[in-house]
């Protein structure tokens, strides 16, 4: 009973971190080189391969029935896992900020 429970569990994270990894190289096509160099990320280059090796990690790392890997908690889907939280809290934000698209400054009107 638990072990089914337990393949539950490790299935939906897995399948929770490939969507996240894949979700953050998708968006990390959207700005260009200049908002990484910017805002001192380094480089876009270097974030889609980032992300691209950590979506081919959650990818590969599908346990059954859905792949043959064992989960994404092994250590390179935890880095994996970290480097795609890393992009949407602190990258993400940075080069949005500084991209020209998107949409300028709220002001200081007051209120929310």
């Amino acid at each position: 009973m638990f072990d089914t429970l337990q393949q539950l569990i490790i299935l939906v994270i897995s399948v929770a971190a490939l969507v996240a990894a894949a979700w953050a190289f998708i968006d990390a096509f959207k700005y260009p080189n200049t908002a990484y160099v910017n805002a001192g990320k380094k480089s876009k280059t270097l974030w889609l391969v980032i992300l691209g090796v950590a979506a081919l990690i959650a990818f590969i790392s599908l346990p059954r029935p859905l792949g043959a890997g064992g989960g994404i908690i092994g250590l390179l889907g935890i880095a994996a896992v970290i480097a795609t939280i890393y992009y949407f809290v602190d990258v993400r934000p940075k080069v949005s900020g500084a991209s020209p698209s998107s949409g300028g400054s709220r002001g200081s009107s007051g209120g929310w």
